[in-house]
């Protein structure tokens, strides 16, 4: 149960993590009960991660198994990296919510925070105060109006946890004396997770993955997508012009993992749409059965022709939050790729043969 401070003479932010969990994390916000301070503002809300909730119409990361490989990092929450900002309709940064303090009441594997921070001197901005933003993982540089558009990370030092960002649009004026509840933010990861594994019953017939990498990719990305300052919510923004690719062109970088089922990478966003022919982004596999050379395929981020050839006016970007995942077959003398990009609105692929 999250309790909230009823004598604060500032605002008072409280929240509640809700990691992939479908259903709704109950909490106590104090609603409509009057505080003994006429200065005060009082805030409560739930923060998400993505289970669908970051994604119109709930598409993108459905299907996605919350037991697969790298979920702990992609949950991963920095308590002392957490930035609350107050914002005006513009989405331009009024007001910093200090002090922040995170309490795990779940466990490692499953957590659960309630957060509370303040608002000082906010009477005089509240009738401004329209939306709400919260940064995570972003670093210990403040965030402000002149750094926010291009708030950027480098990929190397995400290794622990992923920079994430989310937003709600204030339906009410918050009210000075009660407690306001703002329902749910749901965040945004910066990063796009790549996966190539076997299928079923590949690793009984002595396949496994060999030596692997992502060519043409970006080194670092931004925080926010595009279009961060007029999104309504985080749910609101859309695959087709939120795209930020932070320009950090490097050639490959190894994709490693468990070899006898699945290899996975995280990475920036990336124009891979606009990118010139020889930068377009590809995975160089190599397929091994019994310890040696099966042979080297060529995957592509595009959609491919019944025949099973690439098509290259179907190539996607590569995108915060989405999951491009392939699995790799084998029937009789063919290798069969079968390609499952999972985006805002989720595409579906047969087998693909190479």
């Amino acid at each position: 149960m999250l309790r909230i401070n009823r004598y604060k003479s500032t605002l008072t932010v409280s929240l509640m993590f809700c990691l992939l969990s479908t259903m709704s994390c109950g909490f106590d916000d104090g609603y409509g009960n009057e505080d003994k301070n006429d200065n005060a503002v009082m805030v409560a809300f739930r923060m998400s991660y993505a289970n669908g909730n970051t994604r119109a119409a709930n598409e993108g990361w459905d299907d996605y198994d919350p037991k697969d490989d790298g979920t702990a990092y992609e949950n991963a929450i920095n308590t002392e990296q957490l930035q609350i900002k107050v914002c005006d309709e513009n989405g331009t940064i009024i007001g910093d919510v200090d002090n922040v303090i995170a309490i795990n009441n779940g466990t490692d594997t499953n957590p659960e925070y309630s957060i509370t921070g303040t608002w000082e001197n906010a009477a005089d901005k509240l009738s401004k105060a329209k939306k709400i933003m919260v940064f995570a993982n972003c670093g210990t540089s403040i965030v402000t109006p002149g750094n926010i558009q291009n708030l950027a990370f480098a990929r190397s030092a995400t290794t622990q946890y992923i920079p994430m960002w989310g937003v709600t649009t204030l339906t009410n004026e918050l009210v000075v004396g009660k407690s306001n509840n703002l329902g749910t933010i749901d965040m945004l990861r910066s990063l796009a997770k790549v996966k190539v594994k076997l299928a079923d019953g590949m690793k009984a017939r002595k396949y496994s993955l060999g030596a692997m990498q992502l060519n043409n990719y970006n080194t670092s990305g931004y925080t926010l997508p595009l279009t961060y300052n007029t999104a309504a919510s985080t749910a609101a923004i859309r695959f087709d012009n939120s795209l930020h690719a932070n320009s950090s062109w490097a050639q490959s970088i190894a994709m490693t993992g468990n070899a006898d089922e699945s290899i996975m990478l995280y990475i920036p966003e990336y124009d891979n749409i606009n990118a010139a022919t020889d930068r377009k982004a590809t995975i160089s596999l190599q397929l091994m059965r019994d310890g040696e050379e099966e042979g080297n395929y060529t995957l592509h981020f595009c959609n491919y022709t019944a025949e099973g050839a690439p098509d290259a006016a179907s190539t996607y970007n590569i995108q915060r939050n989405h999951y491009y995942e392939y699995t790799v077959g084998r029937t009789d003398d063919q290798v069969k790729i079968v390609l499952n990009v999972k985006k805002w609105n989720l595409r579906q692929h047969g087998e693909i043969i190479m």
